[in-house]
């Protein structure tokens, strides 16, 4: 046999030069990942030199970042609530499929279309979509949660049925919205003004966009009343301590929704911070509410996962899925279209803060509250709620005053600097004329939280209570 000749060497100047090429391919794909890893995703304020002196520029992003962890908290004890139903829990983790999806966009947007991702309409939409799937899952989770079978014990079959269905009305509620979206985005030429149409911003959101805000801010309103009325049904009323958590989830939903309302002008970019604000709240207050939840099912006499008593808030998912799909649509056609139209034309087309600061305010507490009182078993929250927990409760409530008004005082004298463009001087006397004014409609907005701090105490309660138990042992 003959041997298999061997294939001919390189020459030792060929393989210099391919050697001598590696590191610069290296520190060429060095160059590009630490080129991408200095864009700042989600900044808007560093984006625009117009932002509020007061705030650092791309405060949002860490803000952002410190609330994962709370969030990730919040998943570990929603896990450990029996009562969860799995579409929910999936739902929730799901959440952060959508966080790691708007990094690149938001890279893209910034470094090949030089913008930021809210004004890059394809990347926006397609990365947002995916919090709609979060949401739509986790409130029908709660929703269509099954209850007792025939023989009175837990349907097992029914909780399975209920999860499978999930993913089927998930997918009726995407197909019939994009379906209906495409409609009227197709015949909205034919039935708005041209010079309307003409006359919207290049960076306005597209119908679509429109439609995955609209759906996502929805569900979890409706997901706050299930929740609600989880406590209803599972006898842990501290359910409802989820439901004021996820307030600021709500809100921070609403002011991105706003931003937008407004083309997302550089005059108001401190929305995106405030929008990071309420998202650390709601992760953190999640986390504890989601914590009393456990904590009370492992106090209680039955180890195992409780049975739901009465009816499912949505006993028809088709039906669910349609309605919801058909709300979507004609909710967002009446924003993209009705904002240019008379007269909120002229409301859109001068942005403020003042303006934004109501549209977020008024529909997050008026929703809050109606999803707080829209259960069968739903009470008032009173003082004496809080001091049935004794010690405990008292300690709760002071501490949930003192962050309040912690916060609630400064971001008042600075949201009147933002309005009127100067700090309020008391040696003035037309500035003390403004402060009695201002300080009549402060304190009654302040009032509408009352419900909400009495809620967080008694949330708080039952920690600071094994708190102090923990103490007497020892």
């Amino acid at each position: 046999a003959h041997p298999r000749p061997r294939p001919p060497r390189a020459s030792s100047a060929s393989r210099r030069r391919r050697d001598a090429r590696r590191p610069t391919t290296i520190a060429r794909a060095q160059s590009v990942v630490d080129a991408l890893a200095a864009v700042d995703a989600w900044s808007v304020t560093s984006a625009s030199g117009t932002a509020l002196r007061f705030i650092p520029p791309g405060i949002e992003t860490q803000l952002f970042q410190v609330g994962l962890a709370p969030y990730l908290a919040y998943l570990w004890f929603l896990r450990d609530a029996r009562a969860t139903p799995r579409a929910s829990n999936f739902g929730a983790r799901f959440l952060l499929l959508f966080v790691a999806a708007t990094i690149p966009a938001g890279i893209v947007a910034k470094t090949r279309y030089g913008d930021i991702l809210a004004n890059v309409d394809a990347l926006h939409g397609s990365s947002e979509s995916l919090l709609t799937v979060s949401n739509a899952l986790f409130a029908y989770g709660f929703g269509a949660a099954a209850g007792r079978g025939d023989d009175g014990e837990k349907d097992e079959d029914g909780e399975e049925r209920a999860t499978t269905s999930a993913y089927v009305v998930l997918g009726v509620l995407f197909l019939t919205c994009a379906a209906s979206t495409l409609a009227i985005g197709a015949v909205a030429p034919s039935i708005v003004d041209g010079e309307l149409l003409a006359s919207e911003p290049g960076n306005a959101l597209s119908l679509p966009t429109w439609a995955v805000h609209v759906s996502s801010v929805t569900e979890w309103a409706l997901a706050m009343k299930y929740v609600a009325g989880h406590a209803d049904r599972t006898g842990n009323a501290s359910w409802r301590n989820l439901t004021v958590a996820m307030s600021p989830f709500l809100a921070s939903g609403i002011t991105a929704c706003t931003f937008h309302a407004f083309y997302n002008p550089a005059s108001i970019n401190a929305l995106v911070p405030l929008q990071a604000l309420l998202t650390l709240m709601g992760n953190t207050g999640c986390a504890v509410a989601a914590y009393t939840i456990a904590t009370n099912e492992k106090d209680g006499a039955d180890s195992e996962t409780p049975v739901l008593e009465g009816a499912a808030p949505i006993e028809d998912g088709l039906g669910f899925a349609l309605k919801l799909a058909l709300w979507t649509s004609l909710a967002s056609a009446a924003v993209k279209y009705g904002e240019l139209a008379s007269p909120f034309g002229a409301f859109f087309a001068e942005p403020s803060y003042g303006k934004a600061l109501g549209m977020i305010a008024l529909p997050s507490v008026v929703w809050t509250y109606y999803a707080l009182n829209s259960g069968a078993n739903a009470s008032k929250l009173t003082m004496q709620d809080v001091k049935s927990f004794g010690v405990a409760g008292t300690v709760s409530y002071v501490i949930i005053e003192l962050a309040f008004w912690t916060i609630a005082a400064p971001v008042a004298f600075t949201w009147y600097k933002v309005a009127e463009g100067t700090w309020l001087d008391l040696s003035d006397p037309t500035d003390k004329a403004k402060l009695f004014g201002a300080g009549a409609v402060f304190i009654n907005v302040v009032r509408l939280f009352v419900p909400f701090r009495l809620a967080a105490a008694l949330a708080l309660a039952p920690v600071v209570a094994k708190f102090v138990a923990d103490n007497d042992d020892d």
